[in-house]
Order: structure tokens, then sequence, then C-alpha cells
């Protein structure tokens, strides 16, 4: 059956694409497309007038085809470029259902194409990571693994890990006290070396949501520090009342930016003191929770013998006043010194030296994959190292390609007897 969808955001705009998926595609837009000359021909655009259950035209659109299995869900499929009036894009939708199609349901057009064998379920998901990624930088991570990059990476992986099973095998098959030399050795080695690289993407998991998702900084601290001061100046924008009175701000305000592409919601919040006010104690409580939940929090305060690692300590108003106590850096956000530094520190703190590389997990469900991986393969290596049974390290080592085959096509038994066999000269 075919299923349609309008594929651009609602609303009013100069076009509007609708989009039908399924066998009966080419038969559904027939209904209300009277041009005898339109011909099933992939990606043949045709100029097409729409016509309503009366035969009136409604609108003037193109339509492209694209034939099974040379389109985004291997199936055939139409696009209607029509003109972005929601009206007429409801027109279309109720014909395709009146001609026997159904509502696409939520990413059912990608769903197909996973099922059809056009990406896998890595590429599937980098689909969704480029919709709603909030910087460009991981947008391009996305256009990556929707190329490949991620499964490529992880296939390469379990390339390994297949070899040291299918080795391991074959050496048990012969006999576990007649080893090749060195074997036990080079696997333990060869293990270690893929534990690193599992770990490193593990490790770099928070730093590239940060990309895909953005991070949250909250400017918290005492009244009249400067805080409202300092996140005008960071959003070029004079967006929070700032006043000599203590408590001018009761609620918290928020922005974005970019620091070195990486998105960044800034949150100012109410000064933290005590308050007989009811209006202020509710603005320090929510200050507090906002603390509490941020990714990196700026405080208007000295750093304290036992200092969080999410926390920057800023004295602010340096070009009036100094200090002696301990503070992770000297700003005056009036005079805009010192502020560029801020910045570097505030991107360093969250990032770090990351930069969006080849294997980059865009989900929780695929660093979970990675994490019991990465954990049965470290269970093989202690095995290894212990010498304990081949047996037991087999298993593990089948676990973790189980995990990986969770981001991945799954490995069947036929791999494993490829690997075993690829090594033999080509007279055996």
């Amino acid at each position: 059956m075919a299923i349609v969808a309008c594929s651009t955001p609602p609303g009013r705009s100069g076009l509007a694409v609708v989009r039908l998926s399924g066998k009966n595609s080419y038969k559904t837009i027939k209904t209300f497309i009277p041009n005898k000359t339109l011909k099933k021909k992939h990606l043949f655009p045709s100029l097409v007038e729409l016509v309503d259950e009366k035969g009136e035209v409604f609108d003037q659109a193109v339509v492209t085809q694209y034939l099974s299995p040379n389109s985004y869900t291997g199936e055939d499929l139409v696009e209607i470029s029509c003109h972005g009036n929601p009206i007429i894009v409801s027109k279309i939708i109720d014909l395709c259902l009146a001609a026997g199609a159904s509502i696409a349901e939520p990413g059912e057009f990608t769903k197909r194409a996973y099922m059809n064998g056009k990406m896998d379920l890595s590429e599937a998901e980098s689909v969704s990571s480029i919709i709603h990624a909030k910087s460009l930088a991981g947008v391009r991570s996305g256009i990556k693994n929707l190329k490949g990059s991620l499964s490529g990476s992880v296939y390469e992986i379990k390339k390994t890990i297949i070899g040291f099973v299918a080795n391991l095998e074959f050496n048990l098959d012969i006999s576990e006290d007649d080893l090749q030399p060195n074997l036990i050795n080079n696997t333990l080695a060869e293990v270690k070396q893929q534990i690193y690289t599992l770990d490193a993407c593990i490790k770099n998991f928070k730093e590239s949501q940060f990309f895909q998702e953005g991070a949250s900084v909250v400017l918290a601290g005492p009244p009249n520090a400067g805080k409202s001061t300092l996140f005008n100046l960071l959003i070029n924008k004079k967006h929070s009342i700032v006043t000599p009175e203590e408590g001018t701000t009761r609620d918290v305000v928020e922005k974005s930016l970019f620091i070195k592409q990486l998105p960044i919601t800034l949150k100012d919040t109410a000064g933290i003191r005590g308050s007989q006010s009811e209006a202020e104690r509710q603005g320090i409580l929510k200050s507090k929770e906002e603390v509490l939940d941020a990714d990196l929090v700026i405080m208007f305060d000295k750093k304290p013998k036992k200092s969080l690692t999410n926390h920057i300590y800023v004295f602010n108003k340096s070009d009036i006043a100094k200090t002696t106590d301990n503070y992770d850096i000297h700003i005056s956000a009036k005079k805009n010194k010192k502020i560029q530094d801020l910045k570097n520190m505030i991107y360093k703190n969250l990032v770090g030296a990351f930069t969006p590389g080849e294997i980059l997990l865009t989900s929780k469900r695929q660093l979970g994959a990675v994490c019991g991986a990465s954990k049965h393969l470290k269970q093989a290596y202690t095995l290894l190292k212990e010498k304990n049974s081949l047996e037991l390290v087999v298993e593990d080592l089948n676990l973790c390609i189980s995990e990986l085959d969770k981001i991945t096509t799954k490995t069947t038994r036929d791999d494993i007897l490829d690997s075993i066999f690829s090594s033999f000269c080509v007279g055996k």
C-alpha cells in the first residue's frame, strides 16, 4: 500500500513537497492528474495540472518519479512539488487517501528504506540527527554517518573481532594444547587496540551530543555580580535588565548562541541570597534548579577548596576592584575585558579538544551497544591475560559482535567461516 505525507514543514511557503511511496504510487497520482502523457519513468520531472473530484484545476505542480529500487525507500516513490499553501497540500493528501493511500506514520519513509535494505540502523538514525542537529558541525557528522562512516568503521572493528574468533576456533579445533606460536600474545595486543577504539567512542559521546543538541550554560552567583551584564554581552544584545539595584533578575532568562560552532543555551538566573520577597525566593529556587541541571555553570564567586568540575569561577568587575581570592578567571563584563578568554574556557570545559571524528555515535541506543561491546571485549581480554579457557574467550568475543550487530547488519556463521578460509592459499 502506498503511504503519503507532506515532507516539508507546515505553514505557508513558496513550495511544498508531498511524497508518496509504494507500488501503487503512480496509480494514485493518476487519479488527480488528467494529463495522459504522464509517463512512468525514473527521474522524469513533469509539469502537470492537479484537479479535484469535479475535474477542476486547483494547482500546477512538478511531479518527479523514482522507480524501485532506485529511490529513497527502495519502492516506487513520487514527489509532488506544489505551491506551499496548506489548503493545496491538504487537498493533495485527501485525494491520495481517496485513491487508497494511507497517511505515513512518523519516520515510516525511512523505516521502509531500512526494511528494503537501502540503509542500516546507524544510517537511518543519522537522518534524524541531521534534521535535529543544532549546529553545522552536528549536521556534518550526521551526513558522514548517512554516507556510511559509522557503519564502515564499526564493520571494520567487527571484521577484526570476527578474525579473532575464527583464529581461536581454528586453533581449538586442532588442539588447545598445541596452539599457534604467540597466538595469545598477538590476540591480546589486537584486542587491546579495539578496546581503545571503542572506549574512545564512548568517551566522545557526551561531547558529540553537545554539537548535536547543544549545551546548557548557566550564569549563577550573588546579586549585583554582573551576571546580566555578561549575559547581554555574550548574546550581543540588551536582553536582560541591568540596574544598580540588587535582585533585578527574578526569572530565568535564556538565549541561544554559538561558541566555535558549539550551540549553547545561555541562562541568566536570579542572584542567590536570603530574601524576604516571595517572588525573589521563587526566582532563587529556580536558579538553584538550573545550576543542578546545567552542563556548565559560570559561578560569580570565589573557588572553594572542593570545586566542581563543571563550574568556572569568575571574578567580574576587575576594572574597578582587585582580589587575592582564588578564581579561574578575572573579567570585566562592563569593559569587555578577558571575555574571549572566558569563551575559550567555556568551549574547552564542555568539549575539550574534541573534534567530530570518523566514528561518531549519535544516539543513546548506539552508545549502549558500544558500551556492551566494550564490556565483553574487556572480559575477553582479562580471560586471555589469565590464560583462561579459550571457549569462554570466544563466547565473550561473540557477545561483543552481537552488540555491534545492533548498529550494523547482523553477523552470520558464514562470516566466521569466510574469515577462517580466506587465509588459505588458492590451491587449498
